[in-house]
């Protein structure tokens, strides 16, 4: 578990590279501090501790459900594994910090999953197969993608899933040790995860809930939520590119339901829905019970239309979400305007993002992995 307090030498040069790229901070920052402070310990680490608590849950069952192969076990398995998907696609749109830095978020979720790696994997991997040794594994073979393609068959089902994770054999058994420590990686990965943000751990939540007030890593509130701004406007294309038009072939003209996120399982839409619900926390400032200041308060000061038409924008979306008939994984072939229809809504929700709430606020969107393609 990383003790450290987070002012690595990494973080410092990720936060100057960053400083580069923003304009002049607001003469008061103090309102750009509060959101900050608001939104680290409102809704940025208490998802941290979540996908800790979930993530250690899918350790518990994959481990019950290895020793006694049920129906049952089965199903409290992969129910562990799609809880422990709500606070991480929440978490994934403002993914920044020790996720990247310490590369504990590809390691949790690489995607789209590579079965042929994973396969390979479990043949090399020695005996007995340890947590740590698929820990030193390479992203494509560890983490949930690979944990949901052990557990769950589309095709086949639970009754498939027995045989091939369940069943007596030497093959089922090792199958299911490669998948047991797989899950086990997963919650040490999720648990570094929270260590990294907590206070008596690497303490990365004080440097985002102290932008401005004593961060090192960012100057000033405004540089905060500069950064924010450029993580949800990612994170909305990473959906509407990856997630919705790759797999829908809206640039190639085919269809490709190997590329849709969570195929396996058909939680797809839910994926979509968690994301856009995890946008939508960011901008109001609210995250289950807790409540505070949000990008909203920022942009409903300098524009109260703005602010409403971010709204509206997020509440269409997740309708137009809803509207998929799922599964995403045949939707993309069989229902394709409900897919092109939500990814004309999403496309809203980032435009509405990157022009107008970085406009008022006066912010500079960076390039993305994603823009020019």
């Amino acid at each position: 578990m990383n003790r450290k307090k987070w002012i690595s030498v990494p973080v410092m040069l990720l936060a100057s590279a960053w400083l580069v790229g923003c304009s002049t901070p607001v003469a008061d920052d103090t309102l750009h501090q509060g959101v900050m402070r608001d939104l680290a310990n409102n809704v940025m680490y208490p998802l941290q501790g979540e996908l800790a608590t979930e993530a250690e849950k899918v350790k518990t069952s994959v481990a019950a459900f290895c020793d006694s192969p049920s129906d049952a076990t089965l199903k409290a398995a992969q129910d562990a594994w799609r809880a422990a998907r709500v606070p991480w696609k929440h978490a994934e749109v403002v993914r920044f910090g020790p996720a990247d830095d310490l590369r504990l978020g590809t390691a949790i979720d690489f995607w789209p999953v590579r079965t042929d790696s994973i396969e390979m994997a479990i043949t090399a991997a020695p005996e007995p197969i340890t947590a740590e040794h698929v820990a030193s594994l390479g992203t494509s073979s560890k983490g949930m993608p690979a944990l949901e393609y052990l557990m769950f068959d589309p095709i086949g089902g639970n009754a498939s899933i027995l045989v091939s994770l369940g069943g007596a054999d030497a093959v089922a058994k090792r199958r299911c040790a490669y998948a047991r420590a797989v899950a086990e990686t997963f919650a040490n990965d999720a648990a570094a995860l929270e260590a990294a943000w907590s206070p008596e751990g690497g303490g990365f939540v004080d440097q985002v809930a102290k932008a401005g007030t004593g961060s090192t890593t960012f100057v000033s509130g405004y540089h905060g939520v500069s950064r924010v701004v450029n993580l949800l406007n990612a994170a909305l294309q990473v959906v509407n590119e990856n997630k919705l038009a790759a797999p829908a072939g809206m640039k190639t003209g085919t269809p490709d339901a190997s590329l849709v996120e969570s195929r396996f399982s058909d939680h797809s839409i839910e994926d979509l829905r968690h994301n856009l619900l995890g946008v939508e926390e960011v901008y109001l400032g609210r995250h289950g019970e807790k409540s505070g200041n949000g990008l909203t308060v920022l942009v409903a000061a300098k524009s109260p239309a703005i602010d409403a038409a971010v709204k509206q924008a997020l509440t269409d979306a997740l309708a137009k979400v809803s509207e998929i008939p799922p599964p995403l994984r045949l939707a993309v072939t069989d229902h394709p305007d409900s897919v092109t229809a939500t990814h004309a809504a999403v496309r809203t929700v980032r435009i509405r993002m990157n022009t107008d709430v970085a406009s008022v606020l006066g912010i500079n969107i960076l390039l993305t992995d994603n823009d020019g393609d």
